[in-house]
């Protein structure tokens, strides 16, 4: 049985509009270990280094942080340590809000993927080798988060990165300003330096 042909109108719902990310370099302080002879001692590794995707056009209050730790890991009932070894491991923070973080010294702008859920990030930045711990020279969130950066770029998400090298020294420049100074240094820039 053929159903007769209706000439209204389609209805259709509008579809969600799909949200628009941009990523971030951010780096943060570790107390003691970023200030004076510990600063200079540790150089890159003074700070924890990370990568942030944030929603473009909102309070950022729905940020994903992407970073490596060996920290340790508390069992949220039993008060034991889920890390004991101390080994390095791939951490998602979700619903993350950069304005009330106490230790987020700076962001700086790497990219602004189109079309790309915060689960395709995810994926990309777990397949990033983690540091190997006991090497030598020894490997930490640095050395993660500068091969995230190469392999961000590769597939095209951070393309405001000319030389990952040169971004990190633009960061870690921008950390101390911070340090030294937090109140009128720039706490986020884009990938040129320029306070956004």
């Amino acid at each position: 049985m053929d159903l007769p042909i209706s000439d209204a109108p389609v209805v259709r719902e509008a579809s969600p509009a799909k949200e628009l990310y941009q990523l971030f370099l951010s780096v943060h302080h570790r107390g003691e270990l970023s200030l004076g002879d510990n600063r200079k001692r540790l150089g890159f590794s003074a700070y924890h280094w990370a990568i942030l995707l944030a929603p473009k056009n909102a309070e950022h209050h729905r940020c994903y942080a992407f970073d490596t730790t060996n920290g340790v890991s508390p069992h949220s009932h039993q008060r034991v340590n889920l890390n004991p070894d101390y080994n390095w491991a791939f951490r998602v923070k979700s619903n993350v809000n950069p304005a009330s973080s106490d230790s987020l010294l700076i962001r700086i702008a790497i990219g602004d993927p189109h079309d790309v859920h915060p689960n395709t990030i995810r994926n990309l930045l777990q397949s990033v080798q983690l540091p190997i711990r006991g090497a030598w020279p020894p490997q930490n969130c640095v050395d993660w988060t500068k091969s995230a950066l190469h392999m961000l770029w590769s597939v095209g998400h951070a393309a405001n990165i000319d030389s990952v090298d040169m971004m990190m020294a633009r960061a870690l420049a921008y950390a101390d300003l911070r340090m030294a100074d937090p109140a009128s240094a720039p706490f986020k820039l884009d990938h040129m330096g320029n306070e956004m």
